[in-house]
């Protein structure tokens, strides 16, 4: 058995750690922001990633192991691979370190305060880290870095549709172990923000180019 909890009470606990998680994750960020001002190496980071910046880059690192942290103990009674979460979790770690030294180099061809204009080139810098970073924070809190079983068609089910989706929901049809690695959902969520932040990253950079070579 796969999931011990009927549907919609698992759905209802999933959306209630989700919610939890990103409240913990936020919190914390506000928590670590505030004490920045305290610490002269973390000042100097903020001002140099920008507060919009530095804010997005600490939730990520928050968010995605708290996230998976509280979503560990259904995940466990579920029969979800674990391990191979929070082996995840360390990629993405690394992943957030990786575009957070990015963020350092590209920093300084992005003005510090973001404009409230639509064609404002400010909001091009924060943009890019929310599609990288902040998509898959998110994702993390809500518990998409566990990779969930799929269920095998029967060629020989003749039952109608509405039987095979009660036996799924009840948990008889037998679930098969993807092979894959990583969740779909997270390399699904990567991607698009990838898509998205790195035309936004290259106008940065073609900006910054631009006021080099005038300047």
């Amino acid at each position: 058995m796969i999931n011990p909890f009927p549907a919609t009470e698992s759905r209802a606990a999933r959306a209630v750690l989700s919610l939890l998680a990103l409240a913990v994750a936020s919190a914390g960020t506000v928590w670590l922001v505030d004490l920045s001002g305290a610490v002269t190496g973390a000042r100097a980071a903020q001002r140099h990633w920008h507060p919009h910046g530095y804010a997005l880059i600490l939730f990520f690192l928050l968010a995605v192991p708290v996230g998976t942290l509280l979503h560990t103990p259904s995940a466990v009674a579920a029969g979800l691979p674990v391990r191979r979460a929070w082996a995840t979790v360390g990629l993405l770690l690394g992943y957030g370190v990786l575009v957070a030294a990015a963020a350092w180099v590209v920093a300084p061809l992005a003005p510090a305060h973001v404009g409230g204009g639509r064609r404002d080139p400010s909001g091009l810098y924060p943009a890019w880290l929310v599609c990288v970073l902040l998509s898959v924070a998110v994702l993390a809190c809500a518990g998409g870095l566990f990779v969930r079983p799929t269920r095998r068609e029967d060629p020989l089910d003749f039952r109608p549709p509405s039987a095979r989706r009660a036996a799924s929901a009840a948990g008889t049809d037998r679930a098969v172990e993807p092979r894959r690695r990583i969740s779909g959902a997270l390399f699904t969520t990567a991607v698009l923000g990838w898509v998205i932040g790195a035309p936004l990253l290259v106008l940065l950079l073609l900006r910054g180019l631009a006021g080099w070579a005038v300047g």
